[in-house]
């Protein structure tokens, strides 16, 4: 019987937590899934780790080489056999009824194409992080960071797989948010639910980001996203759309992507700066 769901955890230089990771998953009340561990050629003892369990959910794969992370978890995608595709980092930890809430969403609302959680942040940071619920809000925050948190979601493989949408490693620290948007032009419908149903760990080991990388590709992804969505939005407009908020209104209005009062509402609190 095939599972319900398919867990991508992949797996690159997070031994020290890799066994509290693996734990918190296996120990979920929710059991009808699999977990794909993806070892990116980790040059730590995962390996050896993994080699430790043996609960017959667990599917493992290691390349030849580091393929990287938006490579590696394409890869996954693919073996997937689940409705679902759930995410889950190798440093973090999902409390036990993290699975069952989330199914339990998209099993009632099959309107709803993903839907990603609340999530803790733990260790050297303590702070909670929680996205917009409501679908178009979610659209609209779009136009300024990423509007999923990417490590608590949960999508059905089916609308993603008819869209063609899959990472792309070339927008790497950013493969998330260029993914969402992409969803979003492609007409799925995305929410965030209110429960923290995840420990998102901060820890000096992770892997730093190039500061200057990511904002470009964060710029690059938020300038290709109103510019399909209201491609009659001037060039000049499109930078800072806060700052330009009758002439994105405007073309909203011809292009209709927008609930108009949120998108309104959204544009003024940014120009305000609250």
């Amino acid at each position: 019987m095939l599972p319900l769901v398919s867990v991508l955890m992949p797996v690159y230089r997070t031994a020290e937590f890799l066994r509290e990771a693996m734990d918190s998953m296996l120990g979920q009340t929710f059991a009808d899934f699999e977990l794909i561990v993806l070892n990116d050629c980790s040059p730590d003892n995962a390996e050896e780790i993994l080699d430790t369990y043996s609960d017959p959910r667990i599917v493992r794969y290691r390349g030849a080489r580091n393929e990287g992370l938006s490579n590696v978890l394409n890869v996954g995608i693919g073996m997937t056999r689940g409705k679902y595709i759930a995410r889950m980092d190798s440093d973090d930890i999902s409390l036990p009824d993290r699975l069952e809430v989330q199914v339990r969403y998209l099993e009632s609302h099959p309107e709803i194409d993903l839907c990603s959680c609340a999530m803790r942040l733990f260790g050297a940071r303590d702070d909670v992080w929680v996205r917009e619920s409501d679908p178009e809000k979610v659209k609209v925050i779009a136009l300024f960071f990423s509007p999923v948190l990417h490590a608590s979601s949960m999508w059905r493989k089916e609308v993603f797989e008819e869209k063609g949408l899959r990472f792309r490693q070339e927008m790497v620290p950013a493969e998330d948010y260029d993914l969402w948007t992409r969803a979003l032009l492609a007409g799925l419908k995305l929410t965030n639910l209110p429960d923290v149903l995840y420990l998102y760990r901060i820890h000096e080991a992770q892997a730093t980001r190039n500061e200057e990388i990511a904002e470009a590709r964060n710029r690059a992804i938020r300038k290709a996203y109103i510019g399909a969505a209201l491609p009659s939005l001037h060039e000049s407009s499109r930078r800072s759309p806060e700052s330009h908020i009758l002439p994105v209104m405007i073309a909203n209005l011809r292009h209709k992507f927008f609930n108009n009062k949120k998108l309104f509402q959204r544009l003024y609190k940014y120009r305000k700066g609250r």
